[in-house]
């Protein structure tokens, strides 16, 4: 299967020009000092994935990054645009700002209720952010992110089995300064951010930053003739730095807000008509489904097939309030013994009235909170020196979480198939987690060495779960709930890593790891659960990885080459499943093996001209996989994995014209991304219905001084229309079905001073 896709994409790959240099994402030209490099060439790209600061050749471990700049330069908002920069990488925010899916290597998770857990870890400043609602903001004023890719269970802990995606909030220094910009779009978006730096003398320095965007919607609902799918959020972020002698500490305060539509989908049915005319439920087949023939139960066809046009039976809303207070601190204990202190408090407010089916005639309403979920965590190490013939790292890991959740789902329309008119579902969950994790580094000789590291977590969770039935207004209609759960289960889990790396000549190293990674178990609480399904626990998740690489600094740093292969080896792999029958349940349902590979270069071939790519190709089955399905015995075996192409890849160019006032530059980046799959039976109706593409382009000035900055940006600048998620409620013959945002553009102005 390997071979076919580099026979499939050569062609496309050829298109590049021998002079195009293939690079980790557009412009993924990662945290830099521009002092290292030589004239005209690429930086020292600097990294601190190992929890120290590395040259990023040095460091074996598969990892892309972006400085500030490239951030600003490709408009970076949340961490769904990393999509665009990270090979085999692949994020949709289909609940809006609530809820992403990040899959990365094919590792994810497509669970969309509240106690879902991404299995890429996404840190914010050193800190775990474990609620989803909470990892699209903060995602400005930033000193740079970085992303790992594969299993990183030693220093990342649980839920990093796909990778971790840390992201770094730009510091005070001990000078005044800051920026401010401003900008206009179409869909009357408006968009303003900036920051300040102020010492405060003694060591002491503050920087505040904002951001706020404004946007209408790009769906139009012909029922009300509003626009649907709007944004309306901001977020803000205070850190006060001391740096007394031997010391470095910081205070960071942040919070943010949501108040916009819930992002409505487009309703598609799968039943029928003909048959459903007779008393006969009959699914059609992929083809008209897909162009739009069928109906639901109630007998709905869209009669739009203009995916951003249709018509909704109710307005809908999503909010979100997000609050965090982080304290990192250093301590120099002499002879370069550094003790680090990370402790974290967030907290994630979470309201959305989803319409269910997206039709006229609803079926379904969900009213999805209002949900609390608040985490304190606490990480102690103490790290030796790391140029010594033997470093290491040890240190202590805790973590609580407890989460409230209340959703109520409307089913009137369709009462006379459940008995009664709707769900009332109540839970609390809490969750403590212990660790303790050692990585050591050993120089077998000058040019070969051995990094070995482990991790043991402990973690306990118990969920208090009760569901009512009730009529539409909210009253039982039992004396007592469906069911009232108290469940309580604890998980000892380990995960390491054993890495070699050689280093062939000053400018080329080879690497090769096994990792074992795990995601935490965990209970059931989606919709419709009966006792039997909501008392269901599913247990950890584990990954062993086979990881070999190559990274190469060629030709007087013009051109920087790094690639790696893995294979992954998963064992009782937690599927999210939803059943026709409108079940929600998360079990380990199979094995799974994943292969890849991955190529990412960066290149200056002359020192106005940046060019980049990045390419990854990925073979993923799931293994020992049978379902029985109402009755039936799906043999899932041998179908992909939800939500992993087998390609990816992205280019982008970027060139600078000096001038005596300052420089014109223009920016364009493309990404190319296979068909994926949004439900384990592989279907093509639950599809991204082929390949995916997008283009951005950018141009742009920057007065002589820099402080000055003018942009003119498009994003999917071609227009094109792409399916991102689909989600089938076979019960009631129909699927809802998110596309991505069409063609948006505007200017940005900004001053930096």
């Amino acid at each position: 299967m390997m071979g076919e896709e580099f026979m499939r994409i050569s062609k496309s790959i050829s298109l590049l020009g021998t002079s195009l240099a293939i690079v980790a994402g557009p412009s993924a030209v990662w945290a830099q000092d521009a002092g290292n490099a030589p004239a005209g060439g690429i930086a020292e790209i600097v990294v601190t994935a190992q929890r120290r600061s590395e040259s990023l050749q040095d460091v074996p471990i598969a990892i892309s990054a972006l400085d500030s700049k490239r951030i600003e330069e490709a408009g970076f908002k949340d961490v769904v645009d990393l999509t665009s920069t990270v090979p085999n990488l692949n994020i949709s925010a289909l609940w809006g700002t609530s809820n992403p899916k990040i899959f990365m290597r094919g590792i994810g998770n497509n669970n969309f209720n509240q106690t879902a857990e991404s299995k890429v870890a996404v840190y914010l400043d050193q800190v775990y952010l474990s609620a989803p609602s909470g990892q699209l903001f903060q995602m400005f004023d930033l000193d740079r992110i970085e992303v790992l890719r594969g299993p990183q269970g030693t220093l990342y802990g649980k839920n990093a089995t796909g990778g971790a995606i840390s992201v770094y909030s730009k510091l005070p220094g001990d000078t005044f300064e800051g920026y401010a910009r401003a900008g206009y779009g179409n869909y009357d978006a408006y968009e303003l951010e900036g920051a300040v730096t102020v010492p405060l003398g003694g060591n002491l320095s503050a920087r505040v930053a904002g951001t706020w965007n404004k946007r209408d919607g790009y769906v139009t609902d012909t029922g009300t003739g509003a626009k649907v799918n709007d944004a309306d959020q901001w977020a803000g972020r205070a850190v006060l730095r001391w740096q007394p002698a031997g010391a470095d500490i910081r205070l960071n305060i942040h919070g943010g807000g949501s108040n916009s539509t819930h992002n409505n989908s487009v309703h598609r049915g799968i039943f029928d008509p003909d048959a459903l005319a007779l008393g006969n439920v009959v699914k059609l087949p992929a083809s008209r489904i897909i162009a739009g023939q069928g109906i639901d139960i109630l007998g709905y066809r869209d009669p739009n097939p203009d995916p951003y046009v249709n018509t909704y039976e109710r307005d809908t809303f999503a909010k979100i309030d997000l609050f965090g207070v982080s304290l990192v601190a250093d301590f120099d204990l002499g002879n370069d013994y550094t003790l680090t202190s990370v402790s974290g408090y967030e907290k994630s407010k979470r309201h959305v009235l989803q319409e269910g089916n997206g039709a006229p005639s609803t079926i379904f309403t969900i009213d999805w909170g209002p949900s609390k979920f608040e985490s304190w965590s606490q990480e102690l190490r103490l790290a030796s020196p790391g140029d010594s013939g033997f470093s290491w790292i040890l240190g202590a890991f805790a973590f609580h979480e407890k989460g409230t959740v209340h959703n109520f789902y409307n089913m009137s329309s369709v009462a006379f198939a459940l008995g009664f008119d709707a769900f009332d579902q109540y839970y609390t969950q809490k969750t403590d987690t212990f660790a303790g994790f050692a990585q050591a580094q050993v120089k077998l000789t000058d040019k070969l060495n051995l990094t070995l590291g482990g991790r043991i977590n402990h973690e306990k969770r118990k969920l208090d779960h009760r569901t009512f039935a009730t009529t539409a207004a909210g009253a039982s209609v039992f004396p007592g709930p469906l069911f009232d759960l108290n469940l309580e289960n604890s998980w000892t889990e380990w995960s390491g890593r054993a890495a070699l790396d050689f280093a062939v000549s000053d400018d080329i190293m080879l690497f090769a790891s096994v990792n074992r990674g795990f995601t935490s178990g965990g209970f059931n609480t989606g919709a419709f659960n009966d006792p039997v399904g909501a008392a269901r626990t599913f247990n950890p998740e584990h990954v062993l990885s086979y990881e070999a690489g190559i990274k190469t600094t060629l030709f007087d740093r013009r051109l920087l080459f790094n690639a790696t292969a893995f294979m992954y080896d998963y064992k009782d792999l937690q599927v999210f499943t939803f059943t026709a029958g409108g079940l929600q349940f998360i079990e380990n349902a199979s094995n799974a093996r994943i292969q890849g590979i991955e190529f990412e270069l960066q290149a200056k071939p002359v020192d106005n001209l940046e060019l980049g790519a990045s390419l990854g190709l990925l073979s993923s089955k799931y293994r020992n996989f049978r379902r029985d399905a109402g009755g039936v015995v799906e043999d899932l075996s041998g179908n992909r994995l939800i939500g992993a192409p087998n390609t990816q890849f992205n280019i982008v160019g970027k060139y600078t014209f000096p001038t005596s006032i300052g420089a014109f530059w223009v920016r364009a980046d493309y990404t190319y991304t296979g068909n994926r799959f949004y439900d384990e039976r592989q279907l093509t109706e639950l599809s991204s219905e082929g390949a995916t593409t997008n283009l951005n382009a950018s141009l742009g000035f920057t007065s002589a001084d820099e402080r000055f900055e003018a942009s003119l940006w498009a994003k999917n600048l071609t227009d094109e229309v792409s399916i991102i998620d689909v989600v089938e409620v076979g019960l009631f013959g129909y699927q809802n079905v998110w596309y991505n945002m069409p063609r948006t553009y505007g200017l940005m102005l900004g001053y930096k001073f």
